[in-house]
């Protein structure tokens, strides 16, 4: 039987690749060269898990989990932080923030817990105001993830963004006055402005845009191969 490896052997796996006599690649990586490797393994185990293969989501969560322990590794090597010193925020962070299990308060359902959980980090940032909260959702997370993260704060907060038909109303207008060849920056705004009401379309439908989109694509990629092979058979 082969060994099964852990975690302490994972880091040492990593240390030893950019070590010396490691690997020239591994060696040559800093936190700038490979932080898109983050988004990317994320998405994989994103679509792992919607595979439902159980398989494939322990090899895409190890992807993931490498990408943390790469940082890890060149943050030691700079004397920044090491792997200690993550496991240890986040530990602090989830006894922090789970005061109903850690601590004496009491807490029942699971949308108080969120309620709970949104004051507690509202008051650990030092948000004063949802304006602040808003402005702290990241800006590199995905457009269409960030617009419906912003919507759904917003909303939850008294704010209201419209019904279905004023949507509708609202994006057939913006698509109106784009196709009337408006200047370039005018264009671009309310082209904004049009993917924006998307996302509040498809929230007020219960889809998620961002997966939406992703299969829309995957359906593209199937409808070329179609055109991609009638076309080869056209030429034979």
């Amino acid at each position: 039987m082969s060994k099964k490896y852990n975690f302490n052997d994972l880091l040492e796996i990593m240390e030893k690749l950019r070590g010396e006599n490691g690997c020239p690649w591994d060696i040559e990586q800093t936190h700038e060269s490979i932080k898109r490797s983050i988004m990317e393994e994320g998405y994989e185990l994103i679509e792992a898990i919607d595979s439902g293969d159980g398989e494939k989501m322990a090899d895409e969560s190890g992807d993931l989990l490498l990408q943390v322990v790469f940082h890890a590794q060149i943050g030691k090597e700079n004397g920044e932080y090491d792997i200690d010193d993550v496991t240890d925020a986040i530990c602090k962070k989830l006894i922090h923030r789970h005061p109903h299990v850690f601590g004496d308060k009491n807490i029942e359902t699971a949308d108080e817990v969120l309620n709970a959980w949104d004051d507690i980090k509202r008051k650990d940032r030092e948000q004063k105001s949802v304006t602040e909260e808003l402005k702290g959702i990241s800006k590199y997370l995905p457009s269409l993830t960030r617009a419906e993260k912003i919507q759904n704060k917003a909303i939850k907060n008294g704010y209201y963004i419209g019904d279905t038909k004023g949507i509708i109303d609202s994006v057939a207008n913006k698509l109106k006055l784009i196709d009337e060849n408006i200047d370039k920056v005018s264009a671009e705004k309310y082209i904004g402005q049009v993917l924006f009401n998307i996302v509040s379309f498809a929230r007020n439908a219960g889809i998620d845009a961002e997966v939406a989109l992703n299969r829309a694509i995957s359906g593209f990629i199937n409808e070329y191969e179609k055109f991609e092979s009638e076309s080869k058979e056209n030429e034979a």
